[in-house]
C-alpha cells in the first residue's frame, strides 16, 4: 500500500563542497527512525538505514533513500531522479540535507491523486508548499 508519487521537476543542488557535510547529515539519521509496520521494528519507509550508513559517497546515500541525480561539469550533484514509487519519509532526508541544499532549490512532485507540491530549500530549512497545475 502506500501513496504514489511521481518527480515532476527539480533543481535541487548540492555543491560539490557541501556534499560530504550533506552525506553525514544523511547518516546523523540513523537512530532517528520511526517504530510503526514490521512488527513495531524501527525504520524509515522503504529506506534501509544499514544502506545509507554503509554509504561512501553522496549519491549512494540518496540512492539508498531512492533518489538520484547527476553530477555537472564541476561535480555539482543535480538531484533530479525518483527511484521508488511511493512516498515514504522523504521529508526526513530533505530536512537533513536542507543546510546544503543550494537555496531556492525544490523537488516539484506530483501524487497519485493528482495533488502537486514541492520541497523547496530556503535559508538552510525545508519548506513544503503545496500547488496546482492551471492551463489557460
Amino acid at each position: 500500500m502506500g501513496y504514489g508519487m511521481n518527480l515532476m521537476e527539480s533543481t535541487a543542488t548540492i555543491l560539490v563542497a557541501n556534499q560530504s557535510k550533506a552525506l553525514e547529515a544523511i547518516k546523523t539519521l540513523a537512530g532517528k527512525e520511526t517504530i510503526s509496520g514490521y512488527g513495531g521494528s524501527p525504520h524509515f519507509s522503504w529506506v534501509t538505514t544499514k544502506e545509507f550508513l554503509k554509504a561512501r559517497h553522496i549519491e549512494d546515500a540518496l540512492r539508498a533513500w531512492r533518489w538520484d541525480g547527476y553530477f555537472d561539469d564541476d561535480g555539482n550533484l543535480l538531484i533530479v531522479y525518483f527511484l521508488g514509487e511511493k512516498y515514504g519519509d522523504d521529508n526526513i532526508l530533505f530536512e537533513a540535507i536542507a543546510p546544503f541544499v543550494e537555496d531556492g532549490g525544490y523537488i516539484q512532485m506530483q501524487g497519485e491523486d493528482g495533488c502537486v507540491w514541492r520541497w523547496l530549500f530556503k535559508d538552510g530549512k525545508l519548506e513544503e508548499q503545496t500547488g496546482r497545475i492551471v492551463f489557460d
